[in-house]
């Protein structure tokens, strides 16, 4: 894929963004690249990106997770990245926004440069920074390593439905739509992978069709936020309200979940 990968953790008082950016940064300057860090704590060559970064703080540790473009397919990822290419169309986050920047690859600046050569600089600069400078054997992992079991423990974590969306930052979905018996629209609010709550309308002014939508709004309220939500949540009508969707006003609930299934 032409694009490294490295974290960088330690105790959180010893975590700054702007030291971790700047020790891969001098790393990369000792290859001959010149790179810097701006003030956003990116590391850039001739202001362009070459790096990106998340970060994780929890009481006691902090995680620094960064990637580094090496030489990667740079029109492809921009395509990727591109919001036109991004169907968030009614959506609001409580999440940090990322920020659109140019991007370039370090292979442009160095016809030699490559992942071990990467790898073995920012060991260099991280010995030099945290280690003073006694040299550390690094840990090669492959399909025949024998992991320990804190890390075959950790993977497993990493799978897991709390850690892949229970994390997730509070975001509001509002969608409309024009359903062959009226107009509707939802909202649905999001946090931490879990609806919160939801509010499903209708113009239409009869009986069934704002009563299930109505239904199906407090059914969704605690389920994972996912395109099968609104399925769950008419099984959870149907078994605790026995009879409220029934063979007369079923097409309502299809219709609802039909057009939400593409949506959430």
């Amino acid at each position: 894929m032409g694009n490294s990968i490295y974290t960088i953790f330690m105790p959180r008082e010893a975590f700054s963004r702007r030291k971790n950016a700047e020790l891969v940064s001098n790393a990369l300057n000792q290859l001959d690249i010149p790179s810097s860090v701006n003030e956003r704590h990116d590391i850039v060559v001739d202001n362009h990106k070459v790096s990106g970064s998340a970060y994780k703080i929890t009481s006691s540790r902090a995680y620094h997770h960064g990637t580094m473009l090496i030489d990667a397919d740079t029109e492809t990822l921009k395509g990727c990245l591109s919001k036109k290419r991004m169907n968030n169309t009614g959506i609001v986050s409580k999440g940090v926004e990322s920020v659109p920047s140019p991007v370039t690859n370090l292979r442009d600046y160095s016809f030699t440069v490559d992942h071990q050569q990467f790898c073995e600089s920012v060991l260099a600069e991280f010995v030099d920074s945290y280690n003073d400078g006694i040299p550390v054997e690094p840990i090669i992992i492959d399909n025949n390593t024998d992991l320990p079991n804190k890390v075959k423990e950790t993977r497993q974590e990493l799978q897991t439905w709390d850690w892949v969306y229970g994390q997730t930052p509070e975001f509001t979905n509002t969608v409309e739509t024009e359903l062959n018996w009226g107009n509707t629209k939802a909202i649905i609010n999001s946090k931490h992978g879990k609806i919160i709550k939801a509010d499903i309308t209708t113009n239409h002014t009869l009986l069934h069709e704002p009563t299930i939508a109505a239904a199906i709004s407090v059914a969704l309220e605690g389920l994972p936020y996912s395109r099968f939500a609104v399925d769950e949540a008419i099984r959870k009508i149907k078994l605790e309200v026995p009879g409220l969707i029934n063979s007369d006003n079923e097409h309502i609930s299809k219709s609802i979940s039909e057009w939400l299934e593409k949506k959430l």
